[in-house]
C-alpha cells in the first residue's frame, strides 16, 4: 500500500454525498485531498458524466446491490447508528456530509442521546454547518464573520456579538461557544 493510501484512509475525512444541493464547487475542493467518497446511487450518472471517481455507495436498506467495501448501508430510521459503525470501522477523524437540512437536523437530534466520536461537517441547501461532539466549540474566524449557533442551550460565548439574527466575530481570532449539552451545531455560511 502506498503512503498516499495510508494518509487517505487514516487522515482525510471521508465525503458522503446524499444530495449535492448546488455544492459541486465545495465538493471538488474537498476531493482535491483524495478522501473516500460515497455517493447516493441516484447520483452515479452525474458523477460519471463529470468524470469524478467514487469509492462506494450510500445504500438504503431497500436496495440489495452492494458494490464496494466502503459502502454504507442504512435506513431512514438507523442512519445515525450505521454512521457510528462506519466511523469506527474506517477510523474517521471527521466526516463531510452533503445532504439536505432534514438529514442534518435529524442527525443533530439523534446524536444528542448517543456519543458522536468525530465532528460532522454538513453542506446543505441552506449553508455549511459544523456539528462538534463536545460542549465547547472553538475556532479562528476573521473579524465581522457571521456564524449561527443552532443550539438552544447556549451557556456563554467569547469574541462574538449577537445582532441581526446571528452572531458576528468582534475581532479576528478564536471564538468560543459553550453549551449545556454534548453537541454544538454552528452555521458558517
Amino acid at each position: 500500500m502506498s503512503s498516499h493510501h495510508i494518509i487517505r484512509d487514516e487522515q482525510e475525512p471521508p465525503v458522503l454525498v446524499f444530495q449535492l444541493n448546488g455544492n459541486w464547487e465545495e465538493l471538488l475542493e474537498l476531493l482535491g485531498w483524495s478522501p473516500i467518497l460515497l455517493i447516493n446511487p441516484i447520483l452515479k450518472e452525474t458523477f460519471e458524466i463529470k468524470q469524478t471517481k467514487f469509492d462506494g455507495l450510500l445504500i438504503n436498506e431497500y436496495v440489495t446491490v452492494i458494490e464496494g467495501n466502503h459502502d454504507l448501508v442504512y435506513s431512514d430510521d438507523n442512519l445515525s447508528d450505521e454512521l457510528l459503525k462506519w466511523i469506527e470501522l474506517k477510523n474517521c477523524t471527521a466526516i463531510n456530509i452533503f445532504c439536505n437540512d432534514k438529514i442534518m437536523m435529524d442527525l443533530f437530534q439523534r446524536f444528542k442521546s448517543k456519543p458522536l466520536p468525530v465532528p460532522l461537517i454538513f453542506f446543505t441547501e441552506i449553508g455549511k454547518y459544523i456539528l462538534k461532539p463536545d460542549s465547547i466549540f472553538k475556532k479562528w474566524y476573521p473579524e465581522e464573520f457571521k456564524i449561527g449557533i443552532i443550539n438552544d442551550d447556549i451557556k456563554k460565548t467569547r469574541n462574538l456579538k449577537q445582532e441581526q439574527g446571528g452572531y458576528w466575530v468582534e475581532k479576528a481570532g478564536f471564538v468560543r461557544v459553550e453549551v449545556e449539552g454534548n453537541l454544538v451545531l454552528i452555521k458558517e455560511k
